[in-house]
């Protein structure tokens, strides 16, 4: 068997009470011949930087780094950045890895020879249920193929970093997340899979807490970050990459215009007169007409209208996110 020397990228904020499950269970992977550990603490104001150096200490392969607050896309390229080993298996702070979850995945994408591969994941009762997830016994399953994985990934947000298992190299090749959105996951999901196809490992080997406080990013803005942030993703790079099928882009404009539509009629109490729901309805019938990236970035304002979503900054303090529309349908022969 190929050499299973990987590099692990964990981000954390905030998230002490979990640093001790997170890495016992990161240095408990089953097959690693050669890990590498970074850990990067994204300014937690609790003590996760001391939990950090606690729980790693004797091991070897570690390093811990500690910046400014930024959000979690440029936590998780300072550690794509720092990364050496072939491979690179993303956990967020408070995800725990099944035993076999990186094993799992390195096979199968030496069995379809792909520079990508996902599992699933599940959420549980932290920490009474954490010996039992921990000991469940992996399904005989086979992993499997899929070759169009543009419109896999573009269709729907199926699974989060700590589910996948990835090349470096191609990590570093597509610049790692976007900076210019908050959550990580899913813009540089889209960049891999406009790189390769993808290995999915139909088991569950990743698990996340269920905790009273939710302060996870999914949470933020009464759930209206995330939505916000896959609109954000796919505008960006629908913007960028050239050469995507045109029936794939009519899909995501429909799919990002109803998300927009749904949120401003149900938070905003807006009407079948707003132009949210004018755009979903000219995205349905007549996408050849509009300005598709242009459109589903300036969706995103229907979010920020209507919650306090954040904004992803650089660490220079500067807001990358200032070339977004003000409103949605201005400007749309330009």
């Amino acid at each position: 068997m190929t050499e299973l020397s990987v590099s692990y990228v964990v981000t954390i904020y905030n998230k002490s009470n979990f640093i001790p499950y997170v890495v016992e269970a990161i240095f408990n992977q089953e097959g690693v011949t050669d890990g590498e550990y970074i850990f990067v603490d994204d300014g937690s104001t609790d003590d996760s930087l001391d939990a950090l150096h606690k729980y790693t200490q004797g091991h070897d392969n570690v390093k811990i780094i500690h910046q400014e607050n930024a959000g979690p896309a440029l936590a998780t390229n300072r550690g794509i950045d720092e990364a050496t080993r072939p491979y690179i298996k993303f956990v967020d702070g408070d995800d725990i890895l099944h035993p076999r979850s990186t094993l799992e995945l390195f096979n199968a994408m030496n069995k379809h020879g792909v520079d990508l591969a996902h599992t699933h994941v599940q959420q549980f009762a932290f920490p009474s249920d954490l010996s039992l997830v921990l000991e469940r016994a992996v399904p005989d399953v086979e992993s499997y193929f899929i070759a169009d994985s543009l419109s896999y990934v573009a269709e729907k947000a199926l699974f989060n970093l700590t589910c996948v298992l990835v090349s470096t190299q191609l990590a570093k090749d597509v610049g790692g997340c976007d900076e210019r959105v908050f959550i990580q996951d899913y813009s540089i999901i889209l960049r891999l899979a406009n790189r390769t196809s993808i290995a999915v490992v139909p088991k569950i080997l990743a698990f996340c807490p269920m905790v009273e406080a939710d302060d996870r990013a999914s949470a933020l803005a009464g759930g209206g970050q995330v939505l916000h942030d896959l609109n954000l993703a796919l505008g960006y790079f629908m913007r960028e990459t050239e050469g995507l099928p045109r029936a794939l882009q009519y899909t995501i404009l429909r799919k990002t215009t109803g998300r927009a539509w749904k949120w401003a009629r149900r938070r905003g109490r807006k009407s079948f007169f707003s132009r949210q729901f004018m755009n979903y309805l000219l995205a349905k019938i007549a996408p050849q007409a509009l300005d598709i990236p242009k459109l589903i970035l300036a969706s995103c304002v229907t979010f920020r209208e209507t919650s306090s979503v954040r904004l992803a900054q650089r660490l220079d303090g500067q807001a990358p996110t200032q070339d977004l529309p003000r409103s949605t349908l201005e400007n749309q022969d330009q």
